[in-house]
């Protein structure tokens, strides 16, 4: 049997709210020449039971469950690794949906632009109940033909408000992830996979609205926000090792984005200047982040010496 023209990666955690709308939305589409894995992130509630329901009734649905839960980025690397060997690679998460024409629409726009390593369309804000509830802004910038204009869209999304996950949800070149790191074990990795990926070319914006991204009470975004420190809580989401470790999630994307300018490949004066952009994103939005990075690790030293301490006191007669 011949490999299809794209492949769908699907990790998922505790999905059973949304997965079968989600699948059903994916087989739905107008383009058929596809296969989806999904990748339980060993799920404890009916996530299984349901992705096999779909996996014995549609042959393009393939179902893979992991040991144990390996966090968000190495779940989602591992569907990426299990596709067959594609022209196309997507992403896509159990709790949003697809208008029919989405996959069609996006390879049809990559098909056009040779030079562009991902396509993804506007987007609809839904709710957990499926209404939609706002229009997702438009961003051209990743369309430019300058790099540093497009590596500014790319790292300050949420900062300048026009958040939108859906290009980490278009559809990508196998070819242009395979130069990237894909997802790194730290908070905030899909948006370096992004830069990177918007430093290989211009993305291509469908200009139709065929994605609908839903926010929900139990998204992980919404989750860590409401913890004590989110990005320090949120490092184990993204990688279960890291758990209990001492982090500098600021510190860490400031550098890994640092890295990806410099791995680019760019030419010298277009590398500086996106060193540039990453420099005024750390002076203008991240600073702070930088220094309650340190703040946050001095405490949980000196919690742990303290500890220790503790541990290591005798009583008399001991």
């Amino acid at each position: 049997m011949s490999d299809p023209l794209l492949s769908v990666g699907l990790p998922v955690y505790n999905g059973e709210n949304y997965l079968s709308a989600a699948l059903e939305s994916l087989l739905a589409q107008t383009f058929t020449d596809f296969e989806v894995i999904v990748g339980d992130n060993a799920s404890t509630d009916d996530t299984a039971r349901i992705a096999k329901e779909f996996a014995d009734l549609d042959g393009r649905v393939r179902y893979h469950r992991q040991p144990h839960n390996l966090g968000a980025a190495p779940n989602f690397n591992d569907v990426y690794r299990r596709a067959r060997g594609t022209t196309y690679f997507k992403w896509a998460s159990h709790d949003d949906l697809l208008e029919p024409t989405f996959l069609e629409r996006c390879i049809d726009a990559l098909e056009e632009h040779p030079e562009s390593p991902l396509a993804y369309t506007l987007f609809w804000r839904i709710d957990g109940q499926g209404e939609r509830v706002a229009e997702g802004e438009s961003r051209p910038s990743l369309s430019s033909s300058d790099p540093a204009t497009r590596a500014t869209a790319a790292i300050y999304p949420y900062e300048l408000g026009g958040a939108s996950d859906s290009p980490i949800f278009g559809v990508m070149r196998r070819s242009a992830l395979e130069r990237t790191r894909l997802h790194g074990s730290f908070t905030g990795s899909d948006r370096t996979l992004v830069l990177e990926l918007a430093l290989q070319g211009p993305f291509c914006e469908v200009q139709e609205r065929l994605f609908s991204n839903r926010d929900h009470a139990d998204r992980s975004t919404r989750l860590y926000t409401r913890a004590k420190k989110p990005g320090h809580v949120r490092e184990a989401w993204f990688d279960t090792t890291r758990q209990d470790r001492i982090v500098y999630p600021a510190w860490r994307r400031m550098s890994e984005h640092s890295t990806a300018a410099l791995q680019a490949g760019l030419a010298p004066v277009q590398m500086l200047r996106t060193l540039g952009v990453i420099a005024r994103w750390v002076l203008t939005w991240n600073w702070k982040r930088l220094a309650y990075d340190l703040v946050v690790a001095s405490r949980q030293v000196s919690t742990r010496w303290q500890g220790r301490g503790m541990a290591g006191e005798t009583t008399p007669g001991d």
